[in-house]
């Protein structure tokens, strides 16, 4: 999408309710604000509003400025599987600049520096998954029920109990 009217026409079309503003703080967590459709303007406008002081590891005092995450249109997609949401992707700012702690606002500089010098920033990404399954209660739990690691990832241990 490129216009506010092209978005709210998704929107409506989409029966979109609420469109989760997202940014992603110093450790790759994704952080969201879940806000009415209606004022998708004002997330691509100011942007919504978070406690700068509650977002680990961005540098803002407990009683420094809000971070404001402002929606870039190109991102808005639904969540299938959530209905009635769609998400947009943010840059942080504050005092109305974008902020230098923001992982999306430093990727973007870098890659207008390299551009600068006639080069091209290429990248990829890994994705990763997890086999899970849910209960008779609709508890989600590991798939393998032998797989009890707090912390599983690159661990042998699974592996260990395949007979051949």
């Amino acid at each position: 999408m490129k216009t506010l009217d092209e978005a709210k026409k998704f929107l409506k079309d989409n029966n979109v309710k609420y469109v989760l503003a997202q940014f992603v703080d110093i450790h790759g967590v994704a952080k969201v604000k879940s806000v009415p459709a209606e004022h998708i303007g004002s997330i691509l406008k100011g942007g919504a509003g978070f406690a700068g002081g509650a977002i680990w590891g961005m540098g803002i005092a407990p009683n420094g400025p809000d971070y404001m995450a402002v929606g870039d249109l190109s991102t808005l997609t639904l969540m299938p599987w959530q209905p009635g949401y769609a998400r947009i992707i943010c840059d942080g700012h504050v005092n109305e600049k974008p902020y230098g702690h923001d992982s999306r606002v430093v990727l973007k500089a870098q890659t207008d520096r390299l551009a600068k010098n006639g080069w091209i920033l290429y990248t990829g990404l890994e994705p990763e998954f997890s086999l899970l399954r849910k209960d008779e209660k609709g508890g989600i739990h590991p798939h393998d029920v032998t797989d009890t690691l707090p912390k599983p990832c690159y661990d042998y241990k699974s592996c260990s109990l395949i007979h051949i």
